[in-house]
Order: structure tokens, then sequence, then C-alpha cells
């Protein structure tokens, strides 16, 4: 069990608690949380999707937006919604990532052309 901050709504004290197989793994997991926090680099676990996320992020963005461009970003989000949407934030890597500007260059339109060919040119 380490502590992890405060709760800034409430201004209790936050834990995370793990489960190691040995004392030194949990002491090292220990020392980087405890590094990391007082680094400001300490990011709390969560489950949150890639969808989840962007949903999150559209909805207040939309605010400030007019409707036409609210629509191009939730036609461009699409792309990402379908390949990437159910992989868990904290997970996503570079690869995923890579993975997914391959995709979208080979086969990622949806409009304005036909559908299922690429959005660039040479993939070098």
């Amino acid at each position: 069990m380490v502590d992890v901050g405060s709760d800034p709504a409430t201004g209790k004290r936050k834990q995370l608690t793990r489960t190691f197989g040995t004392l030194r793994e949990a002491k090292v997991e220990y020392a980087r949380i405890t590094n990391r926090r007082y680094e400001g680099r300490f990011v709390e676990p969560n489950k949150i999707t890639v969808n989840e996320w962007l949903d999150q992020w559209l909805y207040r963005k939309a605010e400030d937006l007019e409707e036409s461009t609210v629509y191009s970003y939730t036609m461009t989000l699409g792309r990402v919604w379908g390949r990437l949407g159910h992989v868990r934030l904290q997970e996503l890597t570079e690869s995923h990532v890579e993975a997914w500007m391959r995709w979208a260059l080979r086969e990622g339109r949806v409009r304005g052309g036909e559908t299922g060919t690429g959005l660039g040119g040479d993939l070098g």
C-alpha cells in the first residue's frame, strides 16, 4: 500500500493497493510509484479506454466549436474509435498508434473517395 496524494474534491488521503509475489517486487514497485509521485509524473491507474477518453474530450471541446467542426471531428475520430477505441488509454503504445497510422494510410478512407482506400500516398 502506498500513498498517492489526496483527493482534490475531499482532501482525503488516497492510497493504491497492489499485490505481488515477493517482498522484493513489492519494494521495487513502491519505490517506482513513490519516485514518480514526488517527480509529479505519477498517473493513478484507471481503466478508461481510448473511446471513453475521446468521448469526454469531444464533449468538452464541443462547447466551444461550431456544429460543422464537431461533425468534422466526429468523422475523423470515427477511424480511431473503430480501431483503437477498445484499448485502455494507459496501455496505448506507440506500436498501437503506428499500426493505426499504417491502416489509415492504406485503407482508412470513409468519405471523399473510394471507401476502403488509403488516406495517404507513398508509405515510404
